[in-house]
């Protein structure tokens, strides 16, 4: 795959994590700033390398819980994520 189809998937992946994951809020903010750009550079290879359900979502996880300083979010459900991400996973 072309360098710039990776950055196409790894920006759709990051609207994604935008969109449906988005510990830090980032989406009521009036200018979010980038995004979760490096979780979806992330993301993207874990999905290349044939991660499952589960490490995936312990990865994001881990993130809230560590890196994003979100501990109480490390319970909640992540499927509805998680199939899209496979929906993306397809075209890798």
């Amino acid at each position: 795959m072309a360098a710039e189809d990776r950055a196409a998937l790894e920006v759709e992946i990051g609207q994604l994590l935008l969109e449906q994951w988005d510990p830090s809020d980032m989406r009521s903010q009036s200018e979010p700033p980038a995004g979760y750009g490096a979780y979806a550079h992330e993301v993207y290879n874990l999905l290349a390398r044939g991660a499952s359900d589960t490490q995936i979502g312990r990865r994001l996880h881990q993130a809230e819980a560590d890196e994003l300083q979100h501990p109480e979010l490390a319970t909640r459900d992540l499927t509805p994520l998680l199939r899209a991400l496979r929906k993306i996973e397809k075209r890798i």
